[in-house]
């Protein structure tokens, strides 16, 4: 059957869809302007602007994508694949003292592609149309429509950076008997990659419990002892085969012996693996989960559309 409007949806996805909004302006001016300002350098840090793409990129698509221009994720994740080609070609711009490098712009592409297949596959495990579907993108915007659940997720992000962040720039002293301003960036990075990580999965429990009590009832979800368990081992296997399939690109990019003149870009995207391998663990669990959940449904239609769940 299909599943009834949820109440109080279409204001919670117009709120949340409007936060999602001020949080990509917020987010892209400063980004355009860093990536524009006339010859900034990271110092001795080593080639992390790669790294500093891919998750500056992957960022701004999963914005765009929430942010919904024209009513549609789609749309989102074309403007900032097309935005990192805009970005990075602008830079070419002679009196920004700065240069083109279209690996520069491959670092930001990968990351548009990670965002857009975990955002994918974030929607992918419920069927259009069912209860579950509603139930879910109710609980989601319920929770981003609240100013509690941003400033939650910002104080779990910092929290999560300045901890795990420490961790990596005391390694980087110990490993190489000093700081240097590229090691302190790339931990800012990666453990700000961690921290949102875990904050959007708190806003999302956090959306849920609240939408579940605003509804009067349990939300309609697959539970996870429904479905098959073969599916952590599909998440493994995901997770090397993408980890496999960057090693094999980066071979391809630069070939088995990179040329003297590419070794700090070669340098950057094998200092990017650890940041795709982290995201290639997360997009490999939410694709794993998409296809338990549906394969769960297949065997039992009820799981996604149960009686009464239409309203309150």
């Amino acid at each position: 059957m299909a599943a009834e409007t949820v109440p109080g949806s279409v204001d919670s996805a117009r709120a949340a869809q409007r936060a999602w909004r001020i949080a990509l302006v917020a987010y892209l001016l400063p980004v355009t302007v860093a990536t524009h300002w006339p010859r900034l350098g990271f110092g001795g840090g080593g080639p992390i602007d790669k790294f500093i793409h891919f998750l500056a990129f992957g960022v701004l698509a999963w914005l765009w994508m929430h942010a919904r221009p024209l009513g549609r994720a789609a749309v989102g994740w074309c403007l900032a694949a097309a935005w990192v080609f805009v970005d990075e070609r602008t830079q070419a711009i002679e009196i920004l003292g700065r240069t083109f490098s279209g690996y520069d712009m491959i670092a930001g592409w990968l990351g548009v592609v990670m965002a857009g297949a975990l955002y994918a596959a974030m929607r992918a495990g419920t069927p259009a149309g069912s209860a579950a579907r509603a139930d879910a993108e109710f609980a989601r915007d319920f929770a981003y429509a609240s100013p509690f659940a941003w400033t939650k997720a910002a104080f779990v992000t910092t929290a999560v950076v300045v901890v795990l962040g420490s961790l990596f720039v005391l390694k980087a002293h110990l490993a190489d008997g000093g700081i240097t301003l590229g090691s302190v960036i790339y931990a800012i990075g990666y453990s700000g990659f961690v921290g949102v990580a875990m904050a959007a999965y708190g806003v999302r429990l956090f959306g849920e419990a609240f939408a579940s009590r605003t509804l009067g009832r349990p939300l309609v979800k697959v539970p996870r002892e429904a479905m098959p368990f073969w599916r952590v081992g599909f998440m493994f296997a995901l997770a090397l085969l993408l980890v496999a399939g960057y090693e094999l690109f980066v071979r391809l990019l630069f070939g088995s012996a990179p040329a003297e003149d590419l070794a700090v870009d070669h340098g950057g995207f094998l200092q990017l693996r650890q940041g795709f391998l982290l995201a290639s663990v997360i997009v490999s669990i939410a694709i794993g989960n998409a296809i338990g959940s549906r394969a769960a449904i297949q065997r039992n239609p009820a799981l996604a559309n149960p009686s009464g769940a239409g309203g309150r």
